[in-house]
């Protein structure tokens, strides 16, 4: 069974309702589903046939709508298809980004391992090792983080931060910052630096909040799946307590490495002080973690 028919079969299983019953809900929550019948379910289903794109966006929006995350087996569907996404992301960000994103050698996948990013001593290091990277990816004088305000950051119980190494070189990094949406959305309209943030700006664990890309490196396409990879597993398992993912970019090719995957700029201009084009993005998690090319990929 593809990964649709096992979720509408665990749904109806849990919430004990009959092919008819689901298909009447459907045409309720939207006028697409107004077709859909006893038969089309079956079929899709049993994946003799499978919803278009759009009616598959749709029918998953619906299912989150609709509590499907309460059925155990729903959520280990679609937390697999994430887990499955790896091969799929490496070979697009190879023929698309390698440019970008760098190409040393290669090695093993098994040969790569993830650290939490400053809450383990040992690994405290490659907290300068990030900000030394993300201080040479920004316009000069401009990314003023330092390593102990980094690793401040990073230390909060809702951030997420890990590096990859291998042989005790830093290859990448993947920090998400929880912040209170206000605070977001002052950043993501430049009405607030990106780099002022302070303890009362980040949310709990379990506070409704939105996820703030601060810092994102791979040192080739393989690594930057890895990492892309686990902030899809991370958003999936907190998504109950995320609003919005939000990026602040003052790279214009960052762009490209966004725009098929859910996050939609919503501002843009001209950074006064240090004159680069700066890009506000601001997407709900859901329409990042079910956007087109992660569908056509493992859904």
């Amino acid at each position: 069974m593809n990964p649709i028919a096992k979720l509408l079969y665990a749904y109806r299983k849990h919430n004990k309702l009959t092919q008819k019953e689901l298909g009447e809900a459907l045409s309720v929550y939207d006028e697409e589903f107004k077709s859909v019948n006893t038969v089309t379910l079956s079929r899709w289903e049993n994946s003799t046939t499978s919803p278009g794109l759009q009616k598959k966006k749709k029918l998953l929006y619906f299912l989150l709508a609709h509590d499907c995350l309460q059925c155990q087996e729903c959520r280990s569907t679609i937390r697999e298809c994430y887990e499955n996404l790896y091969d799929s992301l490496q070979k697009i960000f190879t023929d698309n980004y390698q440019y970008i994103i760098g190409n040393l050698p290669e090695q093993k996948r098994d040969e790569y391992y993830f650290h939490v990013l400053g809450k383990n001593d040992p690994y405290r290091e490659y907290v300068e090792h990030t900000v030394d990277i993300e201080k040479a990816s920004n316009v000069p004088g401009y990314y003023i983080v330092s390593p102990k305000k980094l690793e401040q950051w990073c230390r909060y119980p809702s951030s997420f931060a890990l590096i990859c190494e291998r042989k005790k070189q830093h290859l990448g990094h993947f920090v998400m910052l929880k912040l209170k949406i206000n605070v977001a959305e002052d950043i993501v309209y430049h009405r607030r630096s990106e780099l002022s943030l302070e303890e009362e700006d980040f949310c709990a664990i379990n506070t409704k909040g939105t996820y703030y890309v601060h810092a994102l490196y791979g040192c080739n396409p393989k690594i930057a799946a890895l990492l892309n990879v686990e902030a899809y597993l991370h958003l999936f398992d907190c998504m109950e307590t995320v609003d919005n993912v939000m990026i602040f970019s003052s790279r214009t090719d960052g762009m490209l490495l966004t725009k098929d995957y859910g996050i939609k700029e919503v501002a843009s201009g001209k950074d006064e002080t240090y004159g680069f084009e700066w890009h506000g993005m601001l997407s709900p998690v859901e329409d990042i973690l079910f956007s087109d090319t992660v569908l056509k990929l493992v859904f």
